[in-house]
């Protein structure tokens, strides 16, 4: 799979800069970890990363679509839509059940189908956004602080979902973390950020 590069890349809100992170690739066989204190502009490059925000100067390339099949975020408290779980995953597997039971399943939340998202827990939450965001086969998925809302049997589902994406280089991921530890022996390209325009 072809690397994504940010180049000279500022990012930001409109015009107004949040950080300047300079130049780095994303390739399928590495995780990319962004870290940085907090206002630092970790979620702003997601989002940039994305394409639901334009880079204030700079460039990604290829620029990925946003969506299924192109680049997919979860944000660390991710809005869920009322109803079901199924329905949730649903909305990006177009319908196919196989698939949206396959990405909860994966997710240890299957159990969940008909379950009305409201009364989950903060943890099952994420799960299923998680499951929601596997379900649109995005070439390029970014996560910002998935270890905030998950319970260890969410991290360990999550770690080995992490582990075979990049065995098998199918998948590429950016994740947004404060506990590097958390991705301890997995191949890592680290993006840091200094927080010093805001």
């Amino acid at each position: 799979m072809t690397p994504i590069e940010a180049i000279d890349l500022v990012v930001g809100y409109q015009a107004k800069a949040v950080a300047e992170v300079g130049s780095f690739r994303i390739a399928a066989d590495r995780v990319t970890a962004v870290t940085g204190p907090n206002g630092s502009g970790k979620t702003t490059l997601l989002k940039t990363l994305a394409g639901l925000l334009a880079p204030v100067a700079g460039r990604i390339a290829p620029q990925l679509r946003a969506g299924a099949e192109g680049a997919v975020f979860v944000h660390s408290t991710p809005y869920l839509f009322a109803g079901a779980a199924r329905l949730n995953v649903q909305l990006t597997s177009r319908g196919d059940d196989e698939t949206a039971r396959n990405a909860l399943r994966t997710l240890g939340v299957e159990q969940l189908w008909n379950d009305d998202v409201r009364r989950l827990s903060t943890g099952q939450r994420q799960r299923v956004a998680i499951a929601r965001a596997l379900a649109a086969v995005p070439r390029l998925l970014l996560i910002d602080e998935p270890e905030g809302g998950l319970d260890a049997e969410g991290i360990s589902s999550w770690r080995r979902i992490v582990e075979e994406a990049v065995s098998t280089r199918h998948l590429s991921i950016v994740i947004a973390t404060h506990q590097l530890s958390a991705l301890e022996g997995l191949p890592l390209n680290v993006v840091r950020l200094r927080g010093d325009l805001v």
